[in-house]
């Protein structure tokens, strides 16, 4: 499975060192239905991001996840489950707001550098900024045959700006 760039930034959203942190990060989500929209430039493979994520999509966010989302410990322990590869340095520069920054070897087929932030904008509002400079190599069969696409230098920039809709998410399944 490949390791695109949104499932990085939601680890990376998942990610803090307790002692570097205030309590919690502020404010926290509301739970139910979030919308997200991304401005995303791959070098390597920008003919393949024509998909309904650049449209946008959504999520539906627990009670549960809301209050995990400001949990430094709970977080960390995410990270560390989602993404054994990386070596992060991840700092609370605000309440509201977290930057990171480190290199991973072969997350998913991922070998490089990243940083970014996130900032909590509000409770109904969350914005993101991710970019990475590495190499793709994965295995034929984990690429679906697209290995000679995939594999080989890649640079990313995504940008994401999530935003509740409603406290029912409808049939979005709940994470």
């Amino acid at each position: 499975m490949t390791l695109h760039p949104s499932h990085l930034i939601t680890s990376l959203l998942l990610i803090a060192t307790p002692p570097l942190f205030a309590a919690s990060i502020e404010p926290a989500p509301e739970p139910g239905l979030w919308h997200s929209e991304s401005a995303e430039q791959r070098a390597m493979v920008e003919e393949m991001m024509v998909n309904a994520e650049d449209a946008g999509h959504q999520r539906c966010i627990s009670a549960e996840l809301a209050e995990k989302m400001t949990d430094p410990e709970a977080l960390l322990a995410d990270a560390r489950e989602q993404m054994p590869g990386c070596e992060l340095k991840v700092k609370q520069s605000d309440d509201d707001r977290l930057e990171f920054s480190g290199d991973c070897a072969n997350t998913d087929g991922f070998t490089g550098t990243m940083q970014g932030d996130m900032q909590m904008i509000s409770s109904r509002e969350i914005k993101s900024n991710f970019r990475g400079d590495g190499t793709y190599q994965l295995p034929e069969q984990a690429a679906g045959g697209l290995a000679d696409k995939l594999n080989g230098p890649v640079k990313v920039d995504h940008q994401e700006i999530s935003k509740w809709v409603a406290s029912d998410c409808g049939d979005v399944p709940v994470e």
